[in-house]
């Protein structure tokens, strides 16, 4: 299986796509789940200019939350993660996933080594 590797430019760049192809005008915070959630969020923050808040933290009620994410394959953590949200808050957040998988990315903030998924065979051609 190849990899392909998502450098800091690519990325900031497809981020800005991503958030200008979705009408995002009541954003009033982001957050993400997981690591890769935490760098998409924050970029996302920067872009729109509103709060990041750490997953799990409460998005003020009179506005919408976005929840993003560096990529997804199945969509599950996205799924749970509004689900969460949506019965704290009373009312589903925005999901956003910067990349599609597969093909499967990785991103330049990950460690060079083989990237094992508990899903994948550990020894796959």
């Amino acid at each position: 299986m190849t990899i392909r590797i998502i450098t800091e430019s690519e990325f900031a760049q497809r981020i800005r796509e991503v958030l200008y192809d979705h009408s995002l005008s009541n954003i009033g915070a982001v957050t993400g789940p997981g690591r890769s959630g935490a760098v998409a969020a924050v970029y996302a923050s920067h872009i729109l200019h509103v709060p990041f808040i750490p997953f799990g933290a409460i998005c003020p009620d009179k506005f919408d939350l976005l929840i993003i994410d560096t990529a997804r394959e199945s969509g599950r953590t996205l799924r749970k993660s509004a689900s969460w949200y949506t019965k704290r808050m009373g009312k589903s957040p925005r999901v956003i996933a910067v990349y599609e998988e597969p093909p499967r990315v990785a991103f330049w903030y990950e460690a060079i080594k083989p990237q094992h998924y508990r899903h994948e065979t550990r020894f796959a051609a």
